[in-house]
Protein backbone atom coordinates (compact mmCIF):
# COMPACT_ATOMS: atom_id res chain seq x y z
CA UNK A 1 0.00 0.00 0.00
CA UNK A 2 1.11 3.55 -0.70
CA UNK A 3 1.30 6.19 2.00
CA UNK A 4 -1.90 7.62 0.55
CA UNK A 5 -3.64 4.25 1.00
CA UNK A 6 -2.33 4.00 4.56
CA UNK A 7 -3.72 7.45 5.37
CA UNK A 8 -7.10 6.73 3.79
CA UNK A 9 -7.40 3.44 5.67
CA UNK A 10 -6.52 5.10 8.97
CA UNK A 11 -8.94 7.99 8.46
CA UNK A 12 -11.80 6.16 6.72
CA UNK A 13 -14.21 6.10 9.68
CA UNK A 14 -13.57 9.71 10.59
CA UNK A 15 -13.93 10.89 6.97
CA UNK A 16 -17.22 9.02 6.60
CA UNK A 17 -18.45 10.61 9.84
CA UNK A 18 -17.52 14.02 8.39
CA UNK A 19 -19.57 13.31 5.27
CA UNK A 20 -22.56 12.17 7.34
CA UNK A 21 -22.38 15.39 9.37
CA UNK A 22 -22.45 17.36 6.12
CA UNK A 23 -25.41 15.33 4.78
CA UNK A 24 -27.46 16.03 7.91
CA UNK A 25 -27.67 19.73 7.00
CA UNK A 26 -30.95 20.38 5.16
CA UNK A 27 -29.43 22.99 2.84
CA UNK A 28 -32.43 23.37 0.51
CA UNK A 29 -31.85 26.50 -1.56
CA UNK A 30 -35.31 26.61 -3.14
CA UNK A 31 -37.21 26.93 0.18
CA UNK A 32 -36.73 30.22 2.12
CA UNK A 33 -37.48 28.51 5.44
CA UNK A 34 -34.15 26.67 5.11
CA UNK A 35 -32.05 29.86 5.01
CA UNK A 36 -30.40 28.96 8.33
CA UNK A 37 -29.53 25.50 6.98
CA UNK A 38 -28.01 27.08 3.89
CA UNK A 39 -25.84 29.25 6.13
CA UNK A 40 -25.00 26.22 8.25
CA UNK A 41 -23.86 24.24 5.22
CA UNK A 42 -21.69 27.11 3.98
CA UNK A 43 -20.11 27.41 7.41
CA UNK A 44 -19.56 23.64 7.56
CA UNK A 45 -17.74 23.69 4.21
CA UNK A 46 -15.71 26.72 5.28
CA UNK A 47 -14.63 25.07 8.54
CA UNK A 48 -13.82 21.81 6.78
CA UNK A 49 -11.63 23.51 4.18
CA UNK A 50 -9.62 25.12 6.97
CA UNK A 51 -9.30 21.79 8.81
CA UNK A 52 -7.90 19.97 5.77
CA UNK A 53 -5.27 22.63 5.09
CA UNK A 54 -6.66 25.10 2.57
CA UNK A 55 -5.90 28.76 3.08
CA UNK A 56 -7.63 32.13 2.60
CA UNK A 57 -10.95 30.42 3.31
CA UNK A 58 -13.83 32.88 3.18
CA UNK A 59 -17.61 33.01 2.91
CA UNK A 60 -17.96 35.45 0.05
CA UNK A 61 -21.16 37.45 -0.26
CA UNK A 62 -23.46 37.34 -3.27
CA UNK A 63 -26.97 38.81 -3.68
CA UNK A 64 -28.14 35.35 -2.63
CA UNK A 65 -26.42 32.53 -0.77
CA UNK A 66 -22.70 32.81 0.09
CA UNK A 67 -20.00 31.16 -2.00
CA UNK A 68 -17.24 29.43 -0.05
CA UNK A 69 -13.74 30.15 -1.35
CA UNK A 70 -10.42 28.59 -0.34
CA UNK A 71 -7.04 28.03 -1.99
CA UNK A 72 -3.58 26.51 -1.77
CA UNK A 73 -1.14 28.45 -3.96
CA UNK A 74 2.37 27.29 -3.04
CA UNK A 75 3.17 25.10 -6.06
CA UNK A 76 4.88 27.99 -7.84
CA UNK A 77 4.21 30.20 -10.83
CA UNK A 78 5.25 27.47 -13.30
CA UNK A 79 2.76 24.96 -11.93
CA UNK A 80 -0.80 24.87 -13.27
CA UNK A 81 -3.63 26.47 -11.32
CA UNK A 82 -6.80 24.45 -11.04
CA UNK A 83 -10.24 25.78 -10.08
CA UNK A 84 -12.31 23.17 -8.22
CA UNK A 85 -16.13 23.50 -8.23
CA UNK A 86 -18.95 21.98 -6.20
CA UNK A 87 -22.21 23.04 -4.56
CA UNK A 88 -23.57 22.62 -1.05
CA UNK A 89 -27.27 23.22 -1.74
CA UNK A 90 -29.73 20.39 -2.34
CA UNK A 91 -33.21 19.83 -3.73
CA UNK A 92 -36.32 19.62 -1.52
CA UNK A 93 -36.91 16.12 -0.15
CA UNK A 94 -40.66 15.91 -0.82
CA UNK A 95 -42.58 13.66 -1.12
CA UNK A 96 -41.33 12.59 2.31
CA UNK A 97 -43.62 9.56 2.48
CA UNK A 98 -41.70 7.94 -0.38
CA UNK A 99 -38.40 7.90 1.53
CA UNK A 100 -37.58 4.61 3.27
CA UNK A 101 -35.48 6.49 5.86
CA UNK A 102 -35.39 10.20 6.82
CA UNK A 103 -33.76 12.22 4.01
CA UNK A 104 -31.46 14.18 6.32
CA UNK A 105 -30.38 11.25 8.48
CA UNK A 106 -27.82 9.44 6.30
CA UNK A 107 -28.31 5.69 6.38
CA UNK A 108 -26.23 2.88 4.87
CA UNK A 109 -28.18 0.09 3.14
CA UNK A 110 -26.93 -2.34 0.52
CA UNK A 111 -23.53 -0.62 0.44
CA UNK A 112 -25.10 2.75 -0.39
CA UNK A 113 -25.48 5.99 1.56
CA UNK A 114 -29.10 7.17 1.45
CA UNK A 115 -29.68 10.89 2.04
CA UNK A 116 -30.77 14.01 0.19
CA UNK A 117 -27.65 15.43 -1.46
CA UNK A 118 -25.77 12.11 -1.23
CA UNK A 119 -25.01 12.08 -4.96
CA UNK A 120 -25.99 15.66 -5.87
CA UNK A 121 -23.49 17.02 -4.92
CA UNK A 122 -22.27 16.46 -1.38
CA UNK A 123 -20.91 12.94 -1.84
CA UNK A 124 -18.93 13.56 -5.05
CA UNK A 125 -17.63 16.90 -3.74
CA UNK A 126 -16.52 15.16 -0.56
CA UNK A 127 -14.31 12.81 -2.59
CA UNK A 128 -12.41 15.93 -3.73
CA UNK A 129 -12.12 17.28 -0.19
CA UNK A 130 -10.98 13.92 1.21
CA UNK A 131 -8.39 13.64 -1.56
CA UNK A 132 -7.03 17.14 -1.00
CA UNK A 133 -6.82 16.40 2.72
CA UNK A 134 -4.93 13.16 2.03
CA UNK A 135 -2.34 14.64 -0.34
CA UNK A 136 -1.71 17.62 1.93
CA UNK A 137 -1.42 15.41 5.02
CA UNK A 138 0.93 12.90 3.39
CA UNK A 139 3.07 15.18 1.21
CA UNK A 140 2.66 18.48 3.00
CA UNK A 141 2.01 20.14 -0.36
CA UNK A 142 0.23 19.86 -3.70
CA UNK A 143 2.01 19.69 -7.09
CA UNK A 144 -0.42 22.26 -8.52
CA UNK A 145 -2.08 25.43 -7.29
CA UNK A 146 -5.71 24.95 -6.26
CA UNK A 147 -8.57 27.42 -5.93
CA UNK A 148 -11.90 26.07 -4.75
CA UNK A 149 -15.41 27.49 -4.85
CA UNK A 150 -18.50 25.80 -3.39
CA UNK A 151 -21.77 27.60 -4.13
CA UNK A 152 -25.23 27.42 -2.59
CA UNK A 153 -27.57 28.17 -5.52
CA UNK A 154 -26.88 25.50 -8.13
CA UNK A 155 -30.37 24.09 -7.63
CA UNK A 156 -31.92 27.57 -7.72
CA UNK A 157 -30.35 29.97 -10.21
CA UNK A 158 -27.12 30.73 -12.10
CA UNK A 159 -27.10 34.52 -12.41
CA UNK A 160 -25.50 35.15 -9.01
CA UNK A 161 -22.69 32.70 -9.80
CA UNK A 162 -22.17 34.33 -13.18
CA UNK A 163 -21.86 37.77 -11.57
CA UNK A 164 -19.48 36.34 -8.96
CA UNK A 165 -17.20 34.87 -11.63
CA UNK A 166 -17.16 38.18 -13.51
CA UNK A 167 -16.53 40.26 -10.40
CA UNK A 168 -13.71 38.02 -9.15
CA UNK A 169 -12.00 37.16 -12.43
CA UNK A 170 -8.56 38.07 -11.09
CA UNK A 171 -9.00 36.08 -7.87
CA UNK A 172 -10.27 33.03 -9.79
CA UNK A 173 -7.75 33.17 -12.67
CA UNK A 174 -6.78 29.59 -13.50
CA UNK A 175 -5.67 27.24 -16.26
CA UNK A 176 -8.69 24.92 -16.07
CA UNK A 177 -11.66 23.96 -13.93
CA UNK A 178 -12.60 20.53 -12.57
CA UNK A 179 -16.26 19.95 -11.67
CA UNK A 180 -17.44 17.42 -9.10
CA UNK A 181 -21.11 17.86 -10.10
CA UNK A 182 -21.06 15.06 -12.66
CA UNK A 183 -21.48 11.30 -12.92
CA UNK A 184 -20.00 8.12 -14.33
CA UNK A 185 -21.53 6.39 -17.35
CA UNK A 186 -22.51 3.41 -15.21
CA UNK A 187 -21.64 1.27 -12.19
CA UNK A 188 -18.03 0.03 -12.24
CA UNK A 189 -17.36 1.98 -15.44
CA UNK A 190 -14.66 4.64 -14.97
CA UNK A 191 -15.65 7.32 -17.45
CA UNK A 192 -15.46 10.99 -18.35
CA UNK A 193 -18.24 13.00 -19.94
CA UNK A 194 -16.70 15.23 -22.59
CA UNK A 195 -19.86 17.13 -23.41
CA UNK A 196 -22.87 18.71 -21.71
CA UNK A 197 -26.09 19.80 -23.32
CA UNK A 198 -27.15 23.40 -22.82
CA UNK A 199 -30.62 24.57 -21.84
CA UNK A 200 -33.24 27.22 -22.45
CA UNK A 201 -36.85 27.52 -21.30
CA UNK A 202 -40.01 29.58 -21.59
CA UNK A 203 -43.62 29.80 -20.38
CA UNK A 204 -46.62 30.36 -22.62
CA UNK A 205 -50.07 31.76 -21.84
CA UNK A 206 -53.13 31.53 -24.07
CA UNK A 207 -56.30 33.55 -23.42
CA UNK A 208 -59.55 32.93 -25.27
CA UNK A 209 -62.22 34.93 -23.38
CA UNK A 210 -62.73 37.55 -20.69
CA UNK A 211 -63.66 34.93 -18.04
CA UNK A 212 -64.36 31.24 -17.55
CA UNK A 213 -67.73 30.35 -19.06
CA UNK A 214 -70.58 27.91 -18.32
CA UNK A 215 -70.18 24.98 -20.70
CA UNK A 216 -73.93 24.44 -20.90
CA UNK A 217 -74.67 28.02 -21.91
CA UNK A 218 -71.67 28.63 -24.16
CA UNK A 219 -70.41 25.17 -25.18
CA UNK A 220 -70.04 24.82 -28.92
CA UNK A 221 -69.39 28.50 -29.53
CA UNK A 222 -66.96 29.72 -26.86
CA UNK A 223 -63.27 28.87 -27.50
CA UNK A 224 -61.59 26.69 -24.87
CA UNK A 225 -58.09 27.80 -23.86
CA UNK A 226 -57.02 24.27 -22.90
CA UNK A 227 -58.11 22.91 -26.27
CA UNK A 228 -56.11 25.67 -27.96
CA UNK A 229 -53.04 24.94 -25.83
CA UNK A 230 -53.31 21.22 -26.57
CA UNK A 231 -53.27 21.93 -30.32
CA UNK A 232 -50.35 24.33 -29.95
CA UNK A 233 -48.30 21.93 -27.86
CA UNK A 234 -49.09 19.08 -30.26
CA UNK A 235 -47.55 21.11 -33.09
CA UNK A 236 -44.12 21.02 -31.42
CA UNK A 237 -43.34 17.39 -32.36
CA UNK A 238 -44.07 14.92 -35.14
CA UNK A 239 -45.59 11.49 -34.54
CA UNK A 240 -42.15 9.94 -33.87
CA UNK A 241 -41.23 12.53 -31.24
CA UNK A 242 -38.86 14.62 -33.35
CA UNK A 243 -39.04 18.37 -32.77
CA UNK A 244 -41.12 19.99 -35.53
CA UNK A 245 -39.94 23.58 -34.97
CA UNK A 246 -38.64 24.99 -38.25
CA UNK A 247 -34.84 25.40 -38.19
CA UNK A 248 -34.47 23.62 -34.83
CA UNK A 249 -31.82 21.17 -36.08
CA UNK A 250 -30.03 23.50 -38.51
CA UNK A 251 -27.10 24.31 -36.20
CA UNK A 252 -26.66 20.77 -34.85
CA UNK A 253 -23.26 19.17 -35.46
CA UNK A 254 -23.60 15.39 -35.38
CA UNK A 255 -20.93 13.23 -33.73
CA UNK A 256 -18.20 11.74 -35.87
CA UNK A 257 -18.35 8.09 -36.98
CA UNK A 258 -15.35 7.47 -34.72
CA UNK A 259 -17.25 8.78 -31.69
CA UNK A 260 -20.42 6.81 -32.41
CA UNK A 261 -18.29 3.68 -32.89
CA UNK A 262 -16.80 4.35 -29.45
CA UNK A 263 -20.30 4.58 -27.98
CA UNK A 264 -21.16 1.22 -29.54
CA UNK A 265 -18.51 -0.36 -27.29
CA UNK A 266 -20.36 0.80 -24.14
CA UNK A 267 -22.80 -2.10 -24.35
CA UNK A 268 -25.88 0.13 -24.12
CA UNK A 269 -29.19 -1.77 -24.03
CA UNK A 270 -32.31 0.00 -25.37
CA UNK A 271 -34.68 -2.50 -23.79
CA UNK A 272 -32.98 -2.20 -20.39
CA UNK A 273 -33.45 1.59 -20.55
CA UNK A 274 -37.11 1.20 -21.51
CA UNK A 275 -37.68 -1.15 -18.58
CA UNK A 276 -35.70 1.07 -16.18
CA UNK A 277 -37.85 4.13 -16.82
CA UNK A 278 -41.08 2.13 -17.06
CA UNK A 279 -42.00 3.35 -20.55
CA UNK A 280 -44.14 1.44 -23.05
CA UNK A 281 -41.71 2.43 -25.79
CA UNK A 282 -38.85 4.84 -26.47
CA UNK A 283 -39.59 7.80 -28.74
CA UNK A 284 -37.68 9.71 -31.39
CA UNK A 285 -36.40 6.66 -33.26
CA UNK A 286 -35.46 6.42 -36.89
CA UNK A 287 -32.05 7.23 -38.28
CA UNK A 288 -30.43 8.00 -34.90
CA UNK A 289 -29.61 5.57 -32.11
CA UNK A 290 -30.91 6.00 -28.59
CA UNK A 291 -27.53 7.25 -27.33
CA UNK A 292 -27.35 9.77 -30.17
CA UNK A 293 -30.82 11.04 -29.23
CA UNK A 294 -29.88 11.26 -25.54
CA UNK A 295 -26.44 12.83 -25.96
CA UNK A 296 -25.98 14.42 -29.39
CA UNK A 297 -29.40 15.74 -30.40
CA UNK A 298 -31.40 18.60 -28.89
CA UNK A 299 -34.76 18.14 -27.17
CA UNK A 300 -37.96 20.07 -26.52
CA UNK A 301 -40.12 19.00 -23.59
CA UNK A 302 -43.35 20.22 -22.01
CA UNK A 303 -42.94 20.26 -18.21
CA UNK A 304 -46.36 21.49 -17.21
CA UNK A 305 -49.66 22.46 -18.84
CA UNK A 306 -52.59 23.74 -16.83
CA UNK A 307 -55.75 25.81 -16.72
CA UNK A 308 -59.40 25.55 -15.80
CA UNK A 309 -60.73 23.53 -12.86
CA UNK A 310 -58.34 21.03 -11.24
CA UNK A 311 -60.08 20.18 -7.94
CA UNK A 312 -61.98 17.03 -6.99
CA UNK A 313 -65.21 16.33 -8.79
CA UNK A 314 -66.26 18.34 -11.80
CA UNK A 315 -66.88 22.00 -12.53
CA UNK A 316 -68.30 22.46 -16.00
CA UNK A 317 -66.46 25.56 -17.13
CA UNK A 318 -64.85 26.51 -20.39
CA UNK A 319 -61.45 27.86 -19.24
CA UNK A 320 -60.43 31.28 -20.49
CA UNK A 321 -56.69 30.76 -19.88
CA UNK A 322 -54.13 27.98 -20.26
CA UNK A 323 -50.41 27.92 -19.56
CA UNK A 324 -47.50 25.68 -20.45
CA UNK A 325 -43.83 25.52 -19.49
CA UNK A 326 -41.31 24.25 -22.03
CA UNK A 327 -37.57 23.72 -22.11
CA UNK A 328 -34.94 22.57 -24.58
CA UNK A 329 -31.67 20.73 -24.09
CA UNK A 330 -29.16 22.05 -26.60
CA UNK A 331 -26.11 20.49 -28.23
CA UNK A 332 -22.86 21.80 -29.68
CA UNK A 333 -23.22 24.80 -32.02
CA UNK A 334 -26.70 25.66 -30.66
CA UNK A 335 -27.05 28.84 -28.61
CA UNK A 336 -29.98 29.49 -26.24
CA UNK A 337 -31.13 32.86 -27.60
CA UNK A 338 -31.46 31.82 -31.28
CA UNK A 339 -33.31 28.66 -30.23
CA UNK A 340 -35.72 30.72 -28.12
CA UNK A 341 -36.30 32.92 -31.18
CA UNK A 342 -37.15 29.81 -33.24
CA UNK A 343 -39.56 28.60 -30.56
CA UNK A 344 -41.28 31.96 -30.30
CA UNK A 345 -41.68 32.16 -34.07
CA UNK A 346 -43.16 28.64 -34.11
CA UNK A 347 -45.73 29.18 -31.36
CA UNK A 348 -46.81 32.51 -32.84
CA UNK A 349 -47.20 30.90 -36.25
CA UNK A 350 -49.14 27.89 -34.89
CA UNK A 351 -51.20 29.64 -32.24
CA UNK A 352 -54.89 28.87 -32.87
CA UNK A 353 -56.63 31.98 -34.21
CA UNK A 354 -59.15 32.05 -31.35
CA UNK A 355 -56.37 32.49 -28.76
CA UNK A 356 -54.15 35.39 -27.75
CA UNK A 357 -50.58 34.28 -27.03
CA UNK A 358 -48.27 35.79 -24.42
CA UNK A 359 -44.67 34.70 -23.79
CA UNK A 360 -44.72 35.01 -19.99
CA UNK A 361 -40.94 34.63 -19.58
CA UNK A 362 -37.89 33.16 -21.27
CA UNK A 363 -34.76 31.68 -19.69
CA UNK A 364 -31.59 31.49 -21.80
CA UNK A 365 -30.17 28.95 -19.33
CA UNK A 366 -26.78 27.58 -20.38
CA UNK A 367 -24.80 27.04 -23.56
CA UNK A 368 -23.58 23.54 -24.45
CA UNK A 369 -20.03 22.59 -23.44
CA UNK A 370 -17.45 20.28 -25.00
CA UNK A 371 -14.04 19.46 -23.51
CA UNK A 372 -11.29 18.56 -26.05
CA UNK A 373 -10.40 14.92 -25.48
CA UNK A 374 -6.72 15.60 -26.08
CA UNK A 375 -6.52 18.26 -23.35
CA UNK A 376 -3.80 17.44 -20.77
CA UNK A 377 -6.35 17.69 -17.95
CA UNK A 378 -8.53 15.06 -19.65
CA UNK A 379 -5.55 12.73 -19.90
CA UNK A 380 -4.77 13.33 -16.23
CA UNK A 381 -8.38 12.51 -15.32
CA UNK A 382 -8.39 9.39 -17.46
CA UNK A 383 -5.15 8.13 -15.89
CA UNK A 384 -6.45 8.82 -12.39
CA UNK A 385 -9.68 6.93 -13.09
CA UNK A 386 -7.71 3.95 -14.38
CA UNK A 387 -5.74 3.95 -11.13
CA UNK A 388 -8.83 4.34 -8.93
CA UNK A 389 -11.01 1.77 -10.72
CA UNK A 390 -8.44 -0.65 -12.09
CA UNK A 391 -9.46 -0.43 -15.74
CA UNK A 392 -9.18 1.98 -18.65
CA UNK A 393 -11.58 4.90 -18.54
CA UNK A 394 -14.11 5.52 -21.31
CA UNK A 395 -15.47 8.71 -22.84
CA UNK A 396 -19.16 9.54 -23.20
CA UNK A 397 -21.48 12.54 -23.47
CA UNK A 398 -24.03 13.80 -20.96
CA UNK A 399 -27.60 14.76 -21.71
CA UNK A 400 -27.89 17.03 -18.69
CA UNK A 401 -26.69 20.62 -18.19
CA UNK A 402 -24.24 22.02 -15.63
CA UNK A 403 -24.39 25.82 -16.03
CA UNK A 404 -21.05 26.46 -14.29
CA UNK A 405 -19.12 24.83 -17.14
CA UNK A 406 -20.45 27.34 -19.68
CA UNK A 407 -20.06 30.22 -17.22
CA UNK A 408 -16.42 29.38 -16.45
CA UNK A 409 -15.70 29.27 -20.17
CA UNK A 410 -17.46 32.59 -20.80
CA UNK A 411 -16.19 34.52 -17.75
CA UNK A 412 -12.78 32.98 -17.04
CA UNK A 413 -11.90 31.70 -20.51
CA UNK A 414 -11.02 28.14 -19.47
CA UNK A 415 -12.33 24.65 -20.17
CA UNK A 416 -13.82 22.36 -17.53
CA UNK A 417 -13.22 18.70 -16.80
CA UNK A 418 -16.32 16.81 -15.62
CA UNK A 419 -14.98 14.32 -13.10
CA UNK A 420 -17.78 12.99 -10.91
CA UNK A 421 -18.61 9.70 -9.22
CA UNK A 422 -22.39 9.56 -9.04
CA UNK A 423 -24.46 7.19 -11.14
CA UNK A 424 -27.46 7.90 -13.39
CA UNK A 425 -29.42 5.48 -11.17
CA UNK A 426 -28.59 7.26 -7.87
CA UNK A 427 -31.96 9.00 -7.72
CA UNK A 428 -30.74 12.59 -7.76
CA UNK A 429 -33.69 14.95 -7.02
CA UNK A 430 -35.86 11.92 -6.18
CA UNK A 431 -36.85 10.09 -2.98
CA UNK A 432 -34.22 7.65 -1.66
CA UNK A 433 -31.31 9.47 -3.31
CA UNK A 434 -28.11 7.54 -2.65
CA UNK A 435 -24.37 7.31 -3.30
CA UNK A 436 -22.44 4.05 -3.60
CA UNK A 437 -19.85 3.45 -0.89
CA UNK A 438 -17.64 1.93 -3.58
CA UNK A 439 -17.75 5.19 -5.55
CA UNK A 440 -17.01 7.19 -2.40
CA UNK A 441 -13.90 5.08 -1.81
CA UNK A 442 -12.74 4.67 -5.42
CA UNK A 443 -13.65 8.25 -6.24
CA UNK A 444 -11.50 9.50 -3.36
CA UNK A 445 -8.62 7.28 -4.50
CA UNK A 446 -9.04 8.59 -8.05
CA UNK A 447 -8.88 12.19 -6.88
CA UNK A 448 -5.80 11.48 -4.73
CA UNK A 449 -4.04 10.28 -7.87
CA UNK A 450 -5.40 13.23 -9.82
CA UNK A 451 -4.35 15.94 -7.34
CA UNK A 452 -0.98 14.31 -6.62
CA UNK A 453 0.08 14.09 -10.26
CA UNK A 454 -0.84 17.43 -11.87
CA UNK A 455 2.60 19.04 -11.90
CA UNK A 456 3.26 20.56 -15.31
CA UNK A 457 -0.15 19.67 -16.80
CA UNK A 458 -2.07 22.59 -18.26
Amino acid sequence: MSRYDDYLAAEADRQRADLFEYLRIASISTLPEHASDIRGAAEWVSGHLQRIGLEHVELMKTPGNPIVYGDWLHAGADAPTLLVYGHYDVQPAEPLEEWDTPPFEPTVRDERIYARGATDNKGPLFTYLAALETVLAVDGRLPCNVKLIVEGEEELRADHLEAFLEEHRELLACDACVISDSALYGRDVPSISLSLRGMCALELRLETAASDLHSGMYGGVAPNALHAMARLVASLHDHDGRVAVEGFYDAVRLPSPEETAEWASLGFDDEALRAEIGARRLIGGGEHTTLERMWALPTLDVHGMWGGFQGDGIKTVIPREARAKLSCRLVAEQEPEPVLDLLEAHVRRHCPPEAELTIVWTLPGATPMTMPRDAPLVEAGRAALADGYGREALFFRSGWSVPVAALVKARLGVDSLLLGFGLPTDGAHAPNEHFDLSNLERGTRTMVTFFSSLSGRR
